[in-house]
């Protein structure tokens, strides 16, 4: 089988972009490229114009990491929507001209495709240049970089590595220099996954009133899984993320939403469980610890987003000494052992190397699933 089957109904990177021109001509908009990739495929933005004229524009990007393809389908949902008339956006095409791209990383969208969806975060994730983009932005106010789990990596090969400098990437600076000439008053970027909505980092109260008040009107639209809002005045961090350059940056209201839900995925956790054990139970004690191997591997692709998302490769150059650190979602992680803990971290009872410390990991850690989520899953079988 070619890899790429697997990964059907998903469109292969050509028939995206036919199908991304065919919703542009039937909505009357335009196809606007506004820069090229690092292997040089074009960046495309579908612009939507308003029924009216001089309203404010709109921003809607998706896949900025190359494995989010469901992502991208629902920025290009929103076109077919448009196209088919849709009346709930007969008003939205009345007060705001539209900005749509499909696809922000088209060279991590064509390699995971090419890959079938197999491979090592790192890999599939980032760009070209391995570089995760949505890292790539400049810190607002001239922030540190930040240790918490998950907010960047300074090391090439790392899922979240940041590149070389702030904008060091083709398609952020291409992105950086549309939203300062197109001047958006609000975006959405679509992830997956999780179902949450995670508005930029903001410290002002009145700002995060505003954005509280936009993640409800976000959920009271939605019919049947209402997303949550993550957001915090104090524990945030700046991570080089889009939102936060847009807001800070380029004064647009940005939120990040993350498609496909937790009870989703505990849904198709618990299916593959119960086949798996369905089968197991026929093929004896040997292919029952198979499957049990591979029901693991899922609960980690399931949660590749998870802080303290482990490496494979080695590290045996780095003589630090870490500790193997938990969350109340009991997810691990390490950290530098001379360093403060963050907040919402505690010490596991393990310290050495990190290689001592990612085997301990290993062997702990045999269930992904964040806790909470494992009641809600316990809580459903009774």
């Amino acid at each position: 089988m070619n890899p790429a089957d697997e990964l059907a109904p998903y469109p292969s990177p050509e028939g995206r972009a036919t199908e991304v021109a065919a919703l542009a001509a039937r909505v009357e908009g335009e196809l606007v490229e506004y820069g090229a990739s690092v292997e040089g495929r074009p960046l495309v933005a579908v612009r939507v114009p308003s029924t009216l004229s001089d309203r404010p524009r709109i921003f809607c990007g998706a896949n900025i990491h190359g494995v989010e393809f469901i992502a991208g389908r629902v920025a290009i949902g929103l076109l077919r929507a448009l196209a088919d008339g849709d009346p709930r956006l007969a008003s939205l095409r009345s007060q705001a001209e539209l900005w749509v791209v499909p696809s922000i990383n088209p060279d991590g969208y064509a390699r995971t495709f090419a890959a079938g969806g197999h491979g090592r975060l790192p890999h599939l994730r980032g760009n070209a240049h391995g570089v995760d983009l949505n890292r790539n932005y400049p810190r607002p106010g001239g922030a540190g970089p930040s240790w918490l789990p998950g907010a960047g990596s300074d090391r090439p090969g790392d899922a979240t590595y940041r590149g070389p400098h702030p904008l060091s990437e083709p398609e952020t600076a291409a992105l950086d220099r549309l939203f300062g000439a197109q001047r958006f008053v609000a975006a959405a970027n679509f992830h997956s996954f999780m179902g949450t909505l995670i508005p930029a980092r903001v410290t002002d109260r009145r700002a995060y009133a505003t954005y509280r008040e936009l993640c409800r009107t976000f959920r009271r639209a939605q019919p049947h899984h209402r997303y949550f809002r993550l957001a915090s005045r104090i524990f945030d961090t700046f991570t080089g993320e889009q939102e936060d350059h847009q807001h800070h940056v380029h004064g647009t209201w940005a939120v990040c939403v993350e498609t496909f839900t937790i009870l989703a995925m505990a849904a198709a956790l618990a299916r593959a469980e119960r086949v798996l054990a369905l089968q197991s139970a026929r093929s004896g004690a040997v292919g029952r610890e198979r499957r049990v191997r591979r029901v693991r591997l899922l609960h980690r692709r399931l949660a590749a987003r998870a802080p303290a998302r482990l490496r494979s490769r080695r590290m045996s150059e780095d003589t630090t000494r870490y500790k193997v650190v938990v969350n109340h979602e009991e997810q691990y992680s390490i950290w530098p052992e001379d360093r403060e803990l963050p907040l919402g971290w505690r010490e596991a009872g393990k310290s050495g190397l990190k290689d001592e410390c990612l085997a301990y990991i290993n062997e702990v850690w045999t269930d992904m699933r964040p806790l909470s989520l494992r009641k809600r899953m316990e809580e459903s079988k009774e």
